[in-house]
């Protein structure tokens, strides 16, 4: 019976602990993404209309190209192609 104790004990502090950790990529990659727009909004010289507009083209050809990636990493490469072309 004590073991049995343990032994669920153990299971819940588990999974507690990957909710915990999935609650935190989640929250995490949110912010990642907020960061990467801000980033790529100071990167462009274009008024906040226009640069989100040019933003989500850019994202929406990346989508097709290479379905099923995250917004984070669309966004990464949207800034690495920007900086590319600048050189």
């Amino acid at each position: 019976m004590n073991q049995e104790v343990v032994n669920t004990d153990i299971v819940i502090l588990v999974v507690g602990a990957v909710l915990c950790l999935g609650v935190l990529y989640w929250l995490l990659s949110g912010n990642e993404a907020s960061r990467l727009k801000d980033q790529y909004f100071r990167s462009v010289q274009l008024p906040r209309a226009q640069a989100e507009e040019s933003l989500t083209r850019h994202v929406a050809r990346l989508q097709e190209k290479h379905p099923g990636k995250t917004e984070s990493w669309y966004l990464r490469h949207v800034l690495a192609d920007l900086a590319r072309d600048r050189r």
